[in-house]
C-alpha cells in the first residue's frame, strides 16, 4: 500500500509484486511494482514504476485493500519476463486461487495487443504442467508400464484436471490425504470416488502398488494410441 500511495493518483501494485501478492506467483522477496495511468512523472526509491499511457477499468482490482491490476493483466504483465513452464503454473494458479479462465486473459490480451510475451501467453494458457512430486511420480509409472500419457491441469467442461485422456474420455485425480483424519480414512474416500465418473489415486497407489495401478489403467487405455 505504501508503494501504491508514493506514486500518486492511479497508481496499482502491478506486474510480479501483485503477482505474489495474489498467490499466482512464488513469494520471492522482489521490490514493489507499480502501474501508474501517465506518461510523466519521476522516480521513486526502492520501487519500480511502470508508466502507461492508460489503464483500463476492467484491468483494476482491489486485493486485500490494496489496489492492484486485475489477475489477467498481471499475467499479461509478467508473460515477457517468466519461463514458459512457470508462466504456465501461474496461470494454472490464476484459476485455482482466483478462477481467473483463458477467455478473461483472452479478453485482456485484447485490451492490451502491444504488450510483450503475449505469444508465449497464449501458448501457456493450453499447456500441460505437473504442479507435485505425486502427478510427476503418476507420468513415471505410466512410462515404465508403456501406457499412454494424459494431458496434465488442464481445463475440462470449466474446471481443472490433474490428468484427462481426451480420446477415451477418462479423467483421473491424484488425492492427498492431508484433509483426512488418518491416512485409512482418506483410502476408503478414494475408494467411494472411484465408483463415480472418474478414477483417483493416491501417494500409495503410485509409489507403493504401481503395478497394481498400471493393471487397473492398461483396459481402460487400450484405445488410446502410444
Amino acid at each position: 500500500m505504501a508503494a501504491v500511495l508514493a506514486c500518486g493518483s492511479g497508481a496499482k501494485l502491478s506486474h510480479r509484486a501483485a503477482g505474489q501478492l495474489t498467490r499466482i506467483l512464488p513469494q520471492t522477496g522482489a521490490r514493489p511494482e507499480v502501474t501508474v495511468p501517465s506518461t510523466a512523472g519521476r522516480a521513486q526509491p526502492a520501487i519500480t514504476v511502470h508508466r502507461v499511457p492508460e489503464l483500463h477499468v476492467l484491468d483494476t482490482a482491489v486485493y486485500d485493500k490494496i489496489p492492484i491490476t486485475s489477475v489477467p493483466r498481471i499475467l499479461v504483465d509478467v508473460s515477457s519476463t517468466l519461463s514458459l513452464a512457470d508462466l504456465t503454473r501461474a496461470c494454472h494458479e490464476a484459476w485455482v486461487q482466483h478462477r481467473t479462465t483463458p477467455a478473461h486473459v483472452t479478453a485482456c490480451i485484447e485490451r492490451n495487443p502491444r504488450k510483450h510475451g503475449i505469444g508465449r501467453l497464449r501458448l501457456a494458457l493450453g499447456s500441460d504442467v505437473t504442479l507435485s512430486i505425486l502427478e510427476d511420480g503418476f507420468l513415471g509409472l505410466l512410462r515404465e508400464y508403456r501406457l499412454p500419457v494424459p494431458r496434465t491441469n488442464i481445463d475440462r467442461a470449466g474446471d481443472k484436471v490433474d490428468c484427462y485422456w481426451p480420446e477415451v474420455g477418462l479423467t483421473v485425480e491424484l488425492l492427498s490425504y492431508r484433509f483426512h483424519g488418518s491416512r485409512r480414512a482418506f483410502e476408503a474416500d478414494v475408494a467411494r470416488r472411484r465408483r463415480s465418473n472418474h478414477l483417483a489415486f493416491t501417494y500409495g497407489d503410485v509409489f507403493e502398488r504401481a503395478q497394481a495401478t498400471a493393471r487397473e489403467l492398461a483396459p481402460l487405455l487400450r484405445y488410446v494410441e502410444q
